[in-house]
């Protein structure tokens, strides 16, 4: 923690020097097991990354924090109510090292009401890269013949590789346990106010409006944010 701290200092008034990729892991439980999730999180740290890390609460309730900083090797650790949209925005990439079945169906679902999957759904639509370790729901997986969990049916086999499918189409990357992730920074595509975005805000009686940093705003939509008096905030 106290390094990933110090770089961010060294940085923060250096936009032209290269920085690490910022990367946030998520982290919840699994009936059949979390160890692929933390031995990846382990090989994590010694890649050139500032890795911070959050679990469910569900989680901290059944394995102490500092019993989890042991099994992962990363003491960097943010609560999970301090997860808010700006924090999201200091992230590069969305890390889940362990699917489990509900974390699955949730992001499928788009239950905005967990807040994992809020943080999922938020960092995708706002064109973050998400990368999931596929062990946890993919029954064909040696890691399942480990655990001796390999014996169910094949329709529940086939629904299960179908929600990795889904998770695909949502925009996740798979990856597997034993293969390495490329977390380079990716470019974000800008987000581009125009004439229009403003005419929609003042026919919703907004007189102001908060718009990303790095927001390429058209000279038309400055000027009818003059003329409609609506404020454009960056944040």
């Amino acid at each position: 923690m106290a390094k990933n701290t110090l770089q961010e200092l060294y940085l923060r008034n250096d936009s032209f020097r290269d920085r690490k990729p910022h990367i946030l892991a998520l982290l919840t439980s699994h009936m059949i097991g979390m160890e692929p999730g933390f031995s990846y999180l382990k090989e994590l740290t010694k890649e050139d990354i500032t890795l911070r890390m959050t679990a469910e609460e569900e989680m901290l309730k059944q394995v102490q924090l500092q019993k989890l900083v042991l099994l992962t090797g990363n003491d960097d650790w943010i609560s999970p109510s301090m997860v808010h949209e700006q924090l999201i925005d200091h992230f590069d990439e969305i890390f889940l090292p362990i699917l489990s079945f509900s974390l699955i169906t949730d992001i499928l679902s788009l239950n905005e009401k967990r807040p994992m999957v809020r943080i999922i759904l938020k960092g995708l639509l706002r064109g973050k890269r998400v990368t999931a370790l596929k062990a946890g729901g993919d029954p064909f997986s040696q890691y399942w013949k480990l655990k001796g969990m390999d014996k169910g049916p094949d329709l529940l086999k086939r629904k299960l590789n179908q929600q990795l499918a889904e998770l695909k189409m949502l925009g996740i990357r798979l990856l597997e346990f034993n293969e390495p992730a490329d977390f380079a920074v990716q470019p974000l595509k800008k987000t581009v106010i125009t004439d229009e975005s403003l005419r929609f805000a003042h026919l919703n009686k907004l007189d102001q409006i908060a718009v990303p940093k790095g927001a390429i705003i058209t000279p038309l939509a400055r000027d009818t944010a003059k003329e409609l008096k609506i404020e454009i905030i960056l944040h």
